[in-house]
């Protein structure tokens, strides 16, 4: 069968807009719109740009399709109309529509792409169909709701309440949120009062929410989502733009230990539930990777799988495994993330001619980027599919030196255009891992889980290691990056990397040649590797 899972929607309030196609349930490709039509995050829109590529890659075409698949099971059946009047006018075909349930979608895409025979799995948001959190348990091909939290009680809505309270966007800044923590007391502030928890549950003081009133839409992003109530119970909020002082940084630092203290009761209250030491996590708040590096340790807990694209654009890729599972495919895990478009020589070299640039061949891409990278360049490096989820994880990255202290600073700086607080992830060799950094699982692929660094070698890689003596890692055992890790560690002695997204400010990732060259000319990049061809200045 040939599913296409969608996800987005009409409404403003829904964004991450992403498809998923997947053949006898194997997972042919995975991207998000806004990589396409560079719109971050793509609010209120469904994804056009995205379909068309999938089938593009593969050939087909909309009436190829057996199905189409989406989240909003709760939105009447009038959607199923729109999404049907939506597919026949942009694509000149509907297919079938079915809808699921936006937090089985979240389960579905954790659980199914970890490959694990059984697992808990916690899911985790601002809200999705009415529900929060969402608690199951998977066998085999089933899966089995066991607890649903409803909206606005809900562990997304606390963390972005507080996001915004300190000043940064709602719903796309809380990661920034989580790095602040770290240079925070997290024992200054109490926030039971506003977090409380019962029973291995939570629940969130509405008093410090805004109501909203029948037949009021839904808040925009640029309202605040708090009451007075709050600040008067905290004191003034944040000014975006404004210095960040060390009240704001304990408030961040006690919000983002009271969550970790919410999720790990909840994963306690699954494991008593199910006897599982496996667990599968989906939705905004799994990707928190400070609250997922202490899930990783718990006691009860062997095994861990983060879903790389655990925003909402991950509800694609869950909606699909769940049609397959319902039209009799075998679900195939994941055993990647570059699942987005890839670009000829031919094509690359076509975009260097448009822009009147002439590149340089180089005939071992991994050697040539290492040789930069020891030499202190920070390095475009852009090849093969495009990652699918919020990391760059070696094939739209920009690479630089992790035994560089000051190479943070200059990256931020000089490329990033970013807050000087938010931390840089390492690549490691797999093999090398346990040398440098201490967590239960050694492969960690998809750098969604914050690992301490062994003291001992925090010197040797300061560029990569937070205030707080972590690093989100991902580790490397295959492929042209892994043969460049490889080469670095002959040429420096680590076989360590710092990897950010290719990307400067709000601009998504970039998905094109053309977008690489861009943005190499319009920051303080060394070089781009594009393919085989290189250009430095």
């Amino acid at each position: 069968m040939r599913i296409v899972g969608i996800n987005g929607g009409i409404r403003p309030g829904y964004q991450d807009v992403s498809a998923a196609l997947l053949i006898d349930g194997r997972v042919m490709g995975a991207v998000e719109e806004e990589r396409l039509n560079r719109i971050k995050h793509c609010p209120g829109q469904l994804p056009w740009l995205a379909i068309n590529t999938l089938l593009d890659q593969e050939g087909l075409t909309m009436r190829d399709v057996d199905v189409v698949a989406s989240h909003g099971s709760t939105w009447g059946d009038d959607y199923v109309e729109i999404l049907r009047a939506y597919f026949t006018h942009t694509f000149g075909h509907s297919p079938k529509i079915v809808r699921v349930h936006h937090h089985d979608a979240h389960a579905a895409s954790a659980y199914f792409a970890s490959g694990f025979d059984e697992a808990m799995i916690l899911t985790m948001d601002s809200s999705g169909d009415g529900v929060s959190t969402q608690l199951a348990f998977g066998r085999g091909r089933d899966l089995k709701t066991l607890e649903r939290i409803s909206r606005p009680n809900s562990l997304g809505m606390f963390y972005s309440l507080i996001t915004q309270y300190c000043g940064f966007a709602r719903d796309r800044d809380e990661y920034k949120l989580m790095a602040l923590a770290s240079f925070g007391n997290p024992e200054r502030y109490d926030f039971d009062w506003l977090l409380g928890s019962k029973d291995e549950l939570f629940a969130l003081n509405q008093t410090f929410l805004r109501k909203i009133k029948a037949g009021q839409s839904q808040l925009s992003r640029q309202e605040m989502m708090f009451t007075d109530e709050l600040l008067a119970r905290l004191g003034p909020k944040r000014l975006p733009g404004t210095p960040v002082d060390q009240r704001i940084k304990d408030i961040a630092a006690s919000a983002q230990r009271r969550l970790e203290h919410a999720i790990a009761n909840l994963v306690k209250r699954l494991h008593h539930q199910t006897g599982s030491r496996k667990l599968c996590i989906a939705g905004g708040v799994a990707l928190n990777c400070v609250a997922n590096g202490k899930l990783m340790e718990l006691p009860f807990v062997d095994q861990i799988y983060v879903q790389p694209a655990s925003s909402d654009a991950g509800v694609s890729l869950g909606a699909a495994y769940l049609a397959a599972l319902e039209l009799g495919d075998e679900p195939q895990c994941m055993t990647d993330a570059f699942l987005g478009p890839e670009f000829s020589n031919s094509e690359i070299e076509r975009s260097f001619k448009a822009v009147n640039v002439t590149p340089k061949a180089v005939d071992d891409p991994a050697d040539f980027a290492a040789a930069e990278v020891a030499s202190g360049k920070v390095v475009g490096w852009f090849q093969g599919r495009m990652e699918f989820g919020p990391r760059a994880l070696g094939n739209r990255s920009i690479l630089a030196s992790a035994t560089d202290a000051h190479m943070k600073d200059l990256v931020n700086h000089k490329v990033k255009f970013r807050e000087t607080f938010r931390p840089f992830c390492p690549s490691v060799l797999c093999g090398d891992a346990p040398t440098y950094f201490r967590g239960k699982q050694q492969e960690s692929p998809f750098m969604n889980i914050a690992y301490l660094v062994e003291p001992d070698r925090i010197a040797d890689i300061p560029a990569v290691v937070h205030v707080d003596g972590t690093a989100r890692i991902q580790t490397v055992n295959k492929g042209l990056y892994h043969r460049f890790l490889e080469l670095l560690k002959q040429k420096t002695g680590h076989g360590v990397c710092l990897n950010t997204s290719f990307n400067t400010g709000n601009q998504p990732i970039v998905c094109t040649p053309l977008e690489a060259i861009s943005t190499f000319y319009g920051c303080g990049l060394d070089t781009l590797v594009i393919g085989n061809l290189a250009i430095q200045k």
